[in-house]
């Protein structure tokens, strides 16, 4: 092979390699982002963010029914977990967790079982 057909080949494989770096980033999933502190992460009305490779979305929420309104929610990207499920804390309070891999999946505002 000729000095030329090298450096053809060698920018051929390098344009390939750029292609599919400009792919993975196109291709990231988006969250919605924000902790138990921050005003409207209940209602999921929160900007969203982006999330490192192989993450997910997640969602935590803790409520009771016997206290409207007392809902605490965070929401952001997560390393693992697959699914929604609940358990039951203290008294009647209960946590359900979510997990989910669509952009935004984690905006729902009613999350229980």
């Amino acid at each position: 092979m000729t000095t030329t057909h090298q450096l053809m080949a060698a920018a051929f494989y390098l344009c390939g390699l750029l292609f599919l770096l400009h792919i993975d980033s196109v291709n990231s999933l988006r969250c919605k982002n924000c902790s138990f502190t921050t005003p409207d992460c209940n209602s999921g009305n929160v900007p969203d963010i982006e999330c490192p490779p192989n993450h997910v979305c997640g969602l935590v929420r803790q409520f009771s029914p016997e206290e409207p309104g007392s809902d605490k929610t965070i929401r952001g990207c997560a390393s693992e977990g697959e699914g929604l499920s609940c358990i039951r804390l203290l008294g009647p309070w209960k946590q359900c967790v979510l997990y989910c891999s669509t952009n935004n999946c984690n905006s729902v505002s009613n999350l229980d079982e």
